[in-house]
């Protein structure tokens, strides 16, 4: 093999290798486990609880190490998990309304005592605590879906100040929503960004090192928060 054609293979390596977390692939299928560690929930009590129901702490902060988004379909058997796919980087995600339509009533579930479609669109975020833990939450509201979209932006618009190897620090929180049948709106899931931390000189050769090290204090380094003029990168007219 010829030194160019090696060079070029590495370089497309590198590149892939830089891309292993969803928020600039937004959709990565490297990893099939979604569900890692505890999995975390927003209650329609307004709380953040564990699956078994132990609530979380609001006051302590978590990176956000990956998200990814995810096509469900859910069978009638509520025991049975759902059959789920990773969506590609860049790939959209299908018109869930309408697969719903065209599939037979017979495939749909009983949810909430009434029946709906099996198809369903997720988002999965994965948040890392102090001590290494791992939690995922698995979005399927429109809230949650909402909540998790504007943590993504918020995340790549630092990276366009900080580099690629950036990821926030959050508290989990609420937010008052809209909604389509309630005049009082509802509250709805919101993730409070603290700051942002990355490796020290990390990203300099391409390669990012194991989501787990950068809990590592030593290895880390605080970033405040990009101000509008450091992501527009031009002042704001007044």
């Amino acid at each position: 093999m010829s030194e160019e054609v090696r060079t070029a293979k590495e370089l497309i390596k590198s590149e892939q290798e830089v891309m292993l977390d969803g928020f600039d692939a937004y959709g990565d299928e490297l990893d099939r486990r979604l569900l890692q560690g505890t999995q975390i929930k927003f209650t329609n009590a307004y709380t953040w609880v564990t699956r078994a129901g132990e609530e979380m702490p609001t006051d302590e902060e978590f990176i956000a190490v990956d998200v990814k988004r995810v096509e469900a379909k859910w069978t009638t058997d509520k025991n049975a998990p759902p059959q789920t796919r990773v969506l590609l980087p860049g790939e959209k995600f299908r018109d869930i309304r309408k697969l719903n339509e065209e599939t037979p009533k017979s495939e749909w579930r009983e949810y909430n005592g009434q029946l709906k479609g099996p198809w369903e669109n997720q988002h999965y975020l994965y948040l890392l605590d102090q001590l290494m833990k791992r939690y995922t939450y698995v979005a399927s509201t429109s809230g949650g879906n909402i909540a998790i979209s504007e943590l993504v932006q918020q995340v790549k618009d630092a990276r366009i100040v900080y580099g690629p190897d950036t990821y926030a620090k959050v508290r989990l929180s609420d937010t008052w929503m809209k909604t389509s049948y309630s005049p009082d709106g509802r509250q709805r899931p919101h993730f409070i960004i603290t700051g942002y931390t990355r490796k020290r000189g990390g990203g300099g050769d391409g390669k990012l090192d194991e989501l787990p090290d950068l809990t590592k204090s030593e290895e880390l380094e605080h970033l405040n928060k990009p101000t509008a003029k450091q992501v527009l990168d031009d002042d704001i007219a007044c």
